[in-house]
Order: C-alpha cells, then sequence, then structure tokens
C-alpha cells in the first residue's frame, strides 16, 4: 500500500536492496531518455526565442520608421558658439543671419540701507509687503510680522515671495543687510532705471523700531533685458532666450559679440537610424552564425540559414550607395562619410534606398518573427507533452519500486522462516541421535 516502508536486510540474510535499484535504474531509462530529449528541446526553444526576438527588434525598428519625419530635419550653425547658439524645427527656412548681441539679460539684485552689526543679533520686525514689477502687471507678497535672526526674516521672505524673490543676507564689510534678487530674469520685461526697480517695498518693514528701506539707487546689479539686432531690427527678450525669431528658428546668446547663423537640412536623423538598423541587424545575423557553426544546435539548418541569407539579399541598394560594408561574418558597418556625402549631393537616392530597404526587410522580419515564435510555441508544446509522459512513466517505477520492494520482503521473510525451519529440524535430529546414541 502507499505509504508502507520496506526495510532492506532486516535479517542480514537477504541484501536485496542493491537488486531493487538496479531494476529501477534499467526500466528508467526510458525516462532518462525522455529527459535529455527535453533538455535539447528547451535549449532549442530558448535559442529560437532569442532570435525571435533579435527579429521582432528589427521589425520594431522599420514599423516605427516615419519617412517623412526621417528627412525633415533642420539645423541652425553659430559661426560663434560662445556668442551665441541657435536651434532649428521642420519647419524653419533655409537662411543665414547676421546678428549682433548687444545686451544680455541680467536678474535685479538690491540691498537695504540699514543693517544690524551683529548677525546672531535678535531682531523683530513688522508686517509689510513687497511689490514685484513684471513688465505687465504688478505682484505683492504679504509678510507677516515675527522676531528671531536675521536668518528667520529672510526665510520668511522666501516663504511668502520665492517663486518670485529670493532673500539672502549682504554683508558689507560692516553690518548684515538684506539682499532681494529676481529668481528668474525671464520673469519681468522691467529693466532698473530712473530710479525705477523691479523689486520694491509697497509697505517698508520696521526692524528693531528703524525702517528698513531698498537701495533703489545703487543697486548691486540693474536688471537688463538681452539685445540683439539682426539688419535694422532690434529685438529684445528679458531671458537670453530669444524664440522664434523666425519660424522653428530660436537663439540664446551667451556674450556681447557678433556671429552668422546658417539654417539647412539636418539629415543625423538618418545617420542614426542607420547606426541602429546596423545594431539590430548585427544583433540577427550574430545570433545565426552562433545557432548554425560547427556542432550548434541548428547546424545545417536552413530555416535558420536562410534568414542570413534572405537579409543580406536585401541590402543591394545599400551595398550599391556604399552606404555599409558588410564583413567578413555577415555583420555590417556604417559607411559615415558615404553617408554624409549622399545626403549632401542626393538626399532623394538616401531617401529611395532607405525606402527599398524598409519595404523589403520590413515586413521579412514582421514575418519571420512570427514563424520564428511559432515554432517556439511548437516546441513549447512537445515539451508539455513529454513532461505528462515523464510524469506517467515516474508514476508507474514508483509503483514498480514500491511492487518490487513488497515482494522482496516476502521473500527475504520467507527465507528467514525457512532457515528458522531449518535450525529447529537441526535441533530436532540432533536431539533424536543423541537419544539413539547414534543407532
Amino acid at each position: 500500500m502507499a505509504g508502507d516502508i520496506y526495510f532492506n536486510n532486516v535479517t542480514g540474510r537477504f541484501d536485496w536492496g542493491s537488486v531493487v535499484e538496479q531494476i529501477i535504474r534499467a526500466k528508467s531509462i526510458p525516462l532518462q531518455k525522455l529527459s535529455q530529449e527535453a533538455q535539447q528541446i528547451q535549449a532549442k526553444q530558448s535559442a529560437l526565442q532569442g532570435l525571435a526576438g533579435a527579429m521582432g527588434d528589427l521589425s520594431k525598428l522599420f514599423e516605427n520608421l516615419n519617412m517623412d519625419e526621417l528627412f525633415r530635419g533642420k539645423k541652425a550653425n553659430s559661426s560663434d558658439s560662445s556668442v551665441l547658439t541657435a536651434t532649428a524645427k521642420e519647419n524653419t527656412p533655409n537662411v543665414t543671419l547676421n546678428l549682433s548681441v548687444s545686451k544680455l539679460a541680467q536678474k535685479e539684485a538690491l540691498v537695504t540701507e540699514q543693517g544690524i552689526s551683529d548677525i546672531n543679533s535678535s531682531i523683530s520686525w513688522s508686517a509689510f509687503q513687497i511689490a514685484y514689477n513684471t513688465g505687465s502687471s504688478t505682484l505683492y507678497f504679504d509678510v507677516q510680522a515675527g522676531s528671531g535672526k536675521l536668518s528667520d526674516l529672510v526665510s520668511a521672505i522666501n516663504g511668502a515671495s520665492g517663486s518670485k524673490i529670493v532673500a539672502s543676507t549682504f554683508y558689507d564689510g560692516s553690518q548684515y543687510k538684506l539682499m532681494l534678487s529676481e529668481r528668474d530674469e525671464a520673469s519681468s520685461t522691467a529693466e532698473t532705471g530712473g530710479g525705477n526697480t523691479v523689486i520694491s517695498f509697497n509697505l517698508a518693514p520696521v526692524i528693531n523700531g528703524n525702517t528698513w528701506n531698498l537701495d533703489n539707487v545703487n543697486p548691486l546689479q540693474s536688471a537688463q533685458n538681452a539685445q540683439i539686432s539682426i539688419g535694422s531690427n532690434t529685438l529684445t527678450s528679458p531671458s537670453n532666450r530669444f524664440e522664434n525669431i523666425i519660424d522653428g528658428l530660436s537663439v540664446e546668446v551667451k556674450k556681447q559679440g557678433n556671429a552668422t547663423i546658417t539654417v539647412n537640412e539636418d539629415y543625423s536623423a538618418v545617420s542614426k537610424f542607420l547606426g541602429d538598423f546596423v545594431r539590430s541587424y548585427n544583433a540577427v545575423i550574430s545570433q545565426v552564425n552562433q545557432l548554425t557553426g560547427k556542432d550548434a544546435l541548428f547546424q545545417g539548418d536552413y530555416s535558420i540559414t536562410g534568414i542570413k541569407t534572405e537579409l543580406s539579399r536585401m541590402l543591394d541598394k545599400l551595398f550599391a550607395n556604399d552606404l555599409v560594408n558588410i564583413k567578413e561574418d555577415g555583420t555590417l558597418e556604417v559607411n559615415s562619410s558615404a553617408v554624409n556625402s549622399l545626403a549632401s549631393s542626393n538626399p532623394q537616392r538616401l531617401r529611395e534606398a532607405i525606402t527599398d530597404l524598409k519595404n523589403t526587410m520590413g515586413g521579412y522580419a514582421l514575418r519571420t518573427s512570427t514563424t520564428l515564435q511559432s515554432f517556439s510555441n511548437d516546441f513549447q508544446s512537445r515539451l508539455d507533452q513529454m513532461k505528462q509522459r515523464a510524469d506517467v512513466l515516474g508514476q508507474q517505477l514508483l509503483q514498480e519500486e514500491r511492487r518490487l520492494k513488497l515482494e522482496y520482503a516476502k521473500v527475504e521473510a520467507f527465507m528467514d522462516k525457512a532457515q528458522e525451519v531449518m535450525g529447529r529440524l537441526q535441533t530436532f535430529m540432533v536431539s533424536l541421535s543423541e537419544s539413539q546414541k547414534g543407532r
């Protein structure tokens, strides 16, 4: 019965355990062969999944490829990037512009006229209000009354107006004063001048009984808009960036000076795509080489080796234009100089070569990826069937092992009983002989 335990060689007269072990080992040979076959199929399945994944990546590369976007890029070059840099979008016309940078944007920074000699001394302040001139409107920030140190007042101001104004301390050599500056110069088009400031006290604070005022006559730094000239046109910006000077063209100024901006087609996206393509293509070819090499899992299997052949046939236009070079193992490398040359001289021809590649290899990669995944699924079905068969064989072996142990345990018990009877007979014969005195 299931769960019964049989002890081998209990009597010491019959070691039947080794006999059962040898019988079970012999009968388990089909199960071992099934396990070995399953391991081989699993290895092939894993290899096919890897190849299917590589083909899938190649397919997605073409699936996500938009030919119009690939060839509509524009780039803006600056003759002096230390003066300014520029960016262009696809709608930017091809132009050449001479720019002169006369001013850079600056943040306003002001300090109070009053201060304290000891930064750690205790102070108290009244409620006050800070005004921030954006150029088109004025924002007001209320600071509540309080006490503490000058650093606590700084924190209170930053808590109330930190979105536009940054408070800090300024030491002029004898006193610690309150400093207020713009967080972002782009937030205001107003400039410092004529006694007017971007930052001001609408209601000045009273600190330790004295009114503190901002020194708007001698600012640490004046608010200033950036300014550039293009021909007879003068443009200003609250920041050092000028957006959409013409359609899609933006400029960031770095220092005063002159520079020329030239807008042309940008084919860097084409070069990037070809680089991505070569990497994906090489990933497929490398796996095919590995799977079909000497003593490999798929050596001589044309369903795998044929992938390499079919892919290479789709490269004719790339080879014709010298856009890629092929290595001995079938992998590719991009000929960057030829790509750049063709992009400059005949971009339409370059587009036709990539379009042909997409139309041929894109569809083939998708079909092949699907087929390989189907093969992998077939292997999985076989593995599932083999597992079921192995489970049945395993159960049969367990039942056979229990039966053999039961039978041999019975044999051992019989032998022990027989030995006991023989011992009794021998004792009886000796006793009989002694009683008859040998007669």
